[in-house]
Formats: structure tokens, C-alpha cells, sequence
């Protein structure tokens, strides 16, 4: 007597890929990145896993929030989004879903459905279509530029309604 059965190739992947599997989860996450004792950032999330393999990486399911911080202690800026993955080796992390950014000395508030954020340059970015809502004005554009303070913003193919003072026209 004999018996067979049959699996898509791309399951049997997934599920002898041990890479994928997480080394480690971790509930109510707080990491903190400081400079010389000093806290530049902190990271919040209910969930983390971590990924080991040939490119490991931090994956947050549930969401998170980053906060940067200036040298008084002050919160510069907020991120926030439902998703994000940091890759180790890179410094690069990707936040998709409801992402939000928050300048809190110039009142910026960025929205967007992903955004890329390089550690080592301090630069964040992306290819979609985003708003920015200041006091004044709301604009809209195809893709971005900026610091990780969102204070240095590039918009591209921008358009909206910003309003001008006659004294900006001399």
C-alpha cells in the first residue's frame, strides 16, 4: 500500500525557512538610542520580533512610535505607524500603514502609507503620495525628502494651496 501527498513548493519554503522564524519576541518594547549618554531616540512597541539569518532584521507587527530628541531633553519629532521592519546591517528601516510624523518646533505634521528611514544618514523618504498639514497650508506630493527631525523637507510633484504675505512678494 502507498500513500502520497502533495505540498506547493513555495509552502515547503516557508516552512523549512528557519531564518524566517523569529529568534527572539519581545512585549512592550522600549529601546533607547544615545549618543555619549545622551538619548536621541526611543522606540515603543507592543510587539518585536527578531529575525536572525543572512539579513536579520526587527519587525514590528503591531506598530510603534519613535520619538527624537534634541539636547535639552525636548521631543523634536514623533513617527508613529501600524507596521515597521528594521534591517541590522543596513540601519534601515521600513514603516508602512497610517505612518505619521510630527515636528514638534516648526507644528509639521506628515502623512503617508510608507516611508522609508536611514539611521546613518538621518534621512527619511519614500515614493508615494504624501500630505503635509502645517498651520497655514496643506500640501500634497508624489514623494519626499527630509531629516529625520522633519525640519528639511523636499516635496516632488507638490501641489495644493499655500498662502502668501504681500511683504514674501517684494
Amino acid at each position: 500500500m502507498l500513500f502520497a501527498c502533495e505540498n506547493p513548493m513555495e509552502t515547503i519554503r516557508e516552512l523549512t525557512l528557519a531564518d524566517t522564524i523569529p529568534a527572539e519576541i519581545a512585549k512592550e518594547v522600549r529601546i533607547i538610542f544615545s549618543d555619549s549618554a545622551r538619548i536621541e531616540m526611543v522606540l515603543t512597541s507592543p510587539l518585536m520580533y527578531q529575525i536572525g539569518g543572512d539579513d536579520p532584521y526587527i519587525e514590528f507587527p503591531k506598530g510603534m512610535m519613535v520619538e527624537t530628541y534634541d539636547e535639552d531633553k525636548s521631543i523634536v519629532s514623533e513617527l508613529s505607524a501600524e507596521y515597521g521592519k528594521r534591517w541590522e546591517r543596513t540601519k534601515l528601516m521600513e514603516i508602512e500603514k497610517n505612518v505619521v510624523v510630527i515636528n514638534h518646533n516648526s507644528g509639521k505634521k506628515l502623512l503617508t502609507e510608507h516611508l522609508f528611514w536611514n539611521e546613518r544618514t538621518k534621512k527619511i523618504y519614500n515614493s508615494v503620495f504624501v500630505t503635509i498639514i502645517e498651520k497655514d497650508k496643506t500640501i500634497h506630493g508624489d514623494s519626499l525628502r527630509a531629516d529625520q527631525a522633519f525640519e528639511h523637507v523636499e516635496i516632488f510633484n507638490i501641489r495644493g494651496t499655500i498662502k502668501i504675505k504681500d511683504e514674501e512678494l517684494k
